[in-house]
């Protein structure tokens, strides 16, 4: 009979130290702490997502512009001036759009329309509506100085009439006001306007050169 043959009785095996066993504990806190955080990020994605008015909800106390009767030369001077990658959909996180996030940031009275929760309103959003209809919501809601909130209440505070009358030329200089690195000088403001235009084939340099700064009220 060899050694092998022997049906020897093996030690049970030492119960874990207790360092192993506070490790254990840990992991098992640490992964109860990523399911809950998981939880709760999907919770709070679901409370931001629905905490912005719905635009056809939300309503503004001044006279508003209808962007339909509007020239696309004329709504595209505000699309150089604050986000010339408006018509484009990358992949890019919480929207690719800042003319959307502005309007959200206005509707849910945030300041920061940089934030996640503006982000992932605004991925809502433009999920729901067209480029124009977005366009629309904004430049509603937008603040061009001189106390004139929205494209309406700023066509007549600049130029003295309705915003279906902008040329394209005046058009720019609100455009200018709303840039998110407006040069202190208005007229720089407007020919950088001008020339995003030219660049992303939104205007000819023919017809950019026939252009000329207009008179403000």
């Amino acid at each position: 009979m060899t050694l092998a043959d022997v049906d020897v009785e093996q030690p049970p095996p030492p119960p874990p130290t207790a360092r192993t066993g506070r490790r254990r504990r840990a992991l098992g806190i640490v992964a109860g702490v990523l399911i809950l955080t998981l939880a709760g990020a999907g919770l709070a994605a679901s409370m931001y997502y629905d905490s912005v008015p719905d635009p056809a909800e939300f309503r503004v106390d001044h006279a508003v512009a209808d962007v339909t009767e509007l020239p696309l030369p004329v709504l595209n001077t505000f699309v150089a001036a604050v986000d010339p990658a408006f018509y484009e959909d990358p992949f890019r996180p919480w929207s690719a759009s800042l003319i959307t996030r502005r309007y959200v940031a206005y509707a849910a009275q945030d300041a920061d329309a940089s934030s996640m929760r503006i982000g992932i309103m605004a991925d809502r959003l433009d999920d729901q509506y067209t480029h124009q209809q977005i366009l629309g919501f904004y430049l509603n809601t937008a603040d061009f100085g001189r106390g004139a909130i929205g494209l309406e209440s700023a066509s007549q505070a600049y130029f003295g009439k309705p915003a279906t009358r902008l040329t394209l030329a005046e058009a720019a200089v609100l455009a200018a006001q709303v840039a998110p690195d407006a040069p202190a000088n208005q007229q720089s403001g407007w020919e950088r306007v001008l020339r995003t235009m030219v660049e992303h084939g939104w205007l000819t340099q023919e017809e950019q050169a026939q252009l000329s700064y207009p008179t403000i009220r």
